[in-house]
């Protein structure tokens, strides 16, 4: 968790997002945007979960679906991520990318 006077302040009550200069929580995104992954707040059990799907720092995550739960794609999968999961996720908005899902050519 963030110290107190890190940009990335905890949120002040359960569920409610974080945002800062420095990223936006992904369950604040709209569907087809996306971002580079710079933090994930949250207990050691839930940043492991998160892990274990793919959403790691330095990852970009497009938003396919936005709620609860939201649809994302990271690296190519597509994976359902509940709301209370998703407001740890922090990213960068990159709006000079393409957030378009690459398919392979047929």
């Amino acid at each position: 968790m963030p110290l107190p006077d890190s940009p990335l302040a905890s949120p002040s009550a359960p569920g409610e997002s974080l945002v800062s200069d420095h990223g936006v929580a992904a369950d604040r995104l709209d569907a087809g945007e996306c971002g580079l992954i710079c933090h994930i707040d949250g207990d050691h059990e839930d940043i492991e979960r998160l892990k274990t799907m793919g959403v790691c720092l330095g990852r970009r995550l497009h938003v396919v679906k936005s709620g609860d739960p939201m649809i994302v794609s990271v690296m190519g999968t597509r994976l359902g991520i509940a709301g209370r999961l998703a407001c740890h996720v922090i990213l960068r908005p990159d709006h000079d990318f393409s957030c378009h899902e690459r398919h392979p050519a047929k």
